[in-house]
């Protein structure tokens, strides 16, 4: 971890002053690990976007670690202020978190540890249990209808 919190204060030319924002992923409940997951950091001062970077979550990534995401705001066309605020998202294949962090005057940043999202199939699926029970409660009901209109057809006892 010392190793990337160096890379990003080293020195590097750049438009504005360097500022290490990092950040952990843990791994999918079912075990899918964040490796190679996008990371794309948007930055704003009030409404304004004025910058994106983007990461890749792991070794290959500005961490140089597993499940770490780190970017330099340095690099931003634009120079940066206290107060800022990162917006970040990490998306891998149907899978995605994301994340904010206000930046300060310190060197570095660290946004809050998230979890990679399961599965976007166990939307779909919620979906489809959702349709499922509404076509029963509407059988259901289409049942109760007919049941209270044969009562009715039927005369009552003397």
């Amino acid at each position: 971890m010392i190793l990337f919190v160096l890379l990003l204060v080293s020195p590097v030319v750049s438009a504005s002053l360097q500022h290490g924002i990092l950040g952990y992923v843990q791994n999918a409940e079912d075990g899918t690990s964040p490796k190679g997951a996008v990371v794309t950091f948007m930055i704003f001062r009030g409404t304004e976007n004025y910058c994106n970077l983007t990461d890749v979550v792991g070794r290959n990534g500005n961490s140089i670690q597993p499940n770490w995401y780190a970017q330099d705001i340095g690099n931003c066309e634009k120079e940066w202020k206290a107060g800022d605020f990162v917006y970040i998202n990490i998306i891998k294949g149907s899978r995605n978190v994301t994340s904010s962090v206000a930046l300060t005057s310190n060197g570095i940043d660290q946004a809050p540890s998230v979890q990679l999202s399961s599965s976007g199939n166990d939307y779909i699926t919620l979906l489809l249990v959702v349709i499922i029970v509404l076509l029963i409660m509407l059988v259901i009901l289409f049942f109760l209808k007919r049941k209270k209109q044969q009562f009715k057809k039927e005369k009552p006892l003397k």
